[in-house]
């Protein structure tokens, strides 16, 4: 605690006026938009993955009601006609 004590021991002087500075030479920044925080939607992912983390080793996924792999409820042909065929009778 007494480090922090003595680093903000000194004051520290205002800034003032913007207009009031001197010119900046140095080098231009540009921000990398990539890098952004979006604000609305899910997320994205931060963290890298590794070969425990691919489909190749845990498998592909399969739709469980017609044991098929590769896709779910609303892209599934069998499931679509037999719950038709159901309500016709």
């Amino acid at each position: 605690m007494d480090q922090v004590r003595h680093v903000y021991r000194a004051r520290f002087r205002p800034l003032g006026n913007p207009t009031t500075w001197p010119a900046y030479n140095g080098p231009r920044f540009v921000p990398n938009l990539f890098l952004r925080r979006v604000t609305k939607g899910r997320p994205r992912m931060t963290c890298f993955l590794n070969e425990m983390d691919t489909r190749i080793i845990r498998g592909p996924r399969r739709f469980r009601q017609c044991g098929t792999e590769g896709h779910s409820r609303s892209r599934c042909h069998q499931s679509r006609g037999a719950s038709a065929g159901n309500k016709a009778q």
